[in-house]
């Protein structure tokens, strides 16, 4: 009897503590936000990353009634901010503005401390640069069928990008191991390095974003995208699946929350950031940030990462890179 009242006693306890934190987590969810906000930026300042991140966090901060705070955390190729977020408090008041590379690419190839779909919960996409095939004005490549049948026949073209084994770079040389194309990737520290080479002639393509002020004042010519829709912008330029071949690089810009986050916090954060990123103040920013604006839920974002973990694992194993 004696047993049993104390395995009475430690189930009443265990219920008791249940309750207290459940009720522990109605409280807070309903009382957040009551402190400041931090989005961390896993690179440095004055990116567009980072400036698209502030303009979001300054028009939410009204809406939320809490300060917001962006604070810059380079490096890794953005693993280090990513595995520093997964491991903060599931509170709310850490979140994570990220891109392609660390949640998908990077994870791909090597361990990096964190697994992107377990340990985060996505809030909302709401960015993402196009990627062009861009090369200069008065090149004699024309179009992405000029740029293959080039490399094809005896020629070794060269193409930059923001740097080795990035997204754009996978993409295209996966590309080029299928089509057996003498394609030579010279990476550089970012991608308007990269933009810069292209238009010195110091390469003969560039994969590089914000590309729309060049390409239309005709300093470079756009022969293709990386994405797996066509940028508005220049509607006939195809994707490297519209000209046939079997890859992509998506490009994200999202908001993560540590995994554990109260589900009620999570709702109003998205709630919240996606009325600001749906509107028409932030998109005529980010027109003159030369950014799209690209509006996925978190549901959606979270497929999308998991579709191209998988991808980028396999371009990975093709490539002799798996981890």
């Amino acid at each position: 009897m004696k047993m049993i009242k104390t395995i009475n006693h430690t189930l009443v306890g265990a219920a008791l503590a249940c309750a207290m934190t459940l009720a522990g987590q109605s409280a807070t969810a309903e009382g957040y936000p009551d402190r400041t906000i931090t989005i961390v930026v896993p690179y440095g300042a004055g990116g567009t990353t980072d400036v698209s991140a502030r303009q979001i966090a300054q028009m939410a901060e009204a809406k939320l009634g809490t300060s917001i705070v962006v604070e810059n955390r380079p490096g890794g190729s953005g693993t280090n901010a990513m595995r520093a977020v997964a491991e903060a408090a599931p509170d709310g008041y850490t979140l994570i503005a990220s891109t392609s590379s660390p949640t998908f690419v990077t994870p791909a190839l090597r361990p990096v401390g964190y697994d992107t779909l377990t340990d985060f919960i996505p809030l909302l996409n709401y960015s993402g640069p196009y990627h062009g095939v861009v090369v200069p004005g008065d090149s004699p490549l024309n179009s992405f069928d000029d740029l293959l049948a080039t490399a094809s026949g005896g020629k070794t073209l060269t193409y930059g990008t923001a740097g080795a084994m990035g997204g754009a770079h996978l993409a295209f040389a996966a590309m080029a191991g299928e089509t057996g194309a003498a394609l030579q990737h010279v990476p550089f520290e970012g991608s308007a390095a990269a933009t810069a080479a292209v238009l010195g002639h110091h390469v003969d393509i560039a994969l590089v974003p914000a590309y729309r002020d060049l390409v239309q004042d005709g300093q470079l010519k756009i022969l293709a995208v990386l994405d797996g829709t066509r940028d508005p912008d220049f509607p006939d330029a195809p994707t490297l699946k519209d000209t046939g071949h079997d890859q992509e690089f998506p490009s994200i810009v999202g908001l993560f929350a540590p995994a554990g986050t109260d589900p009620a916090i999570v709702a109003k954060l998205s709630d919240t950031f996606t009325e600001v990123a749906a509107s028409t103040e932030f998109k005529d920013f980010m027109t003159k940030l030369n950014q799209p604006v690209r509006l996925m839920s978190g549901e959606e974002l979270a497929a999308t990462i998991a579709e191209n973990l998988e991808t980028y694992r396999a371009v990975a194993a093709q490539m002799g890179l798996s981890k």
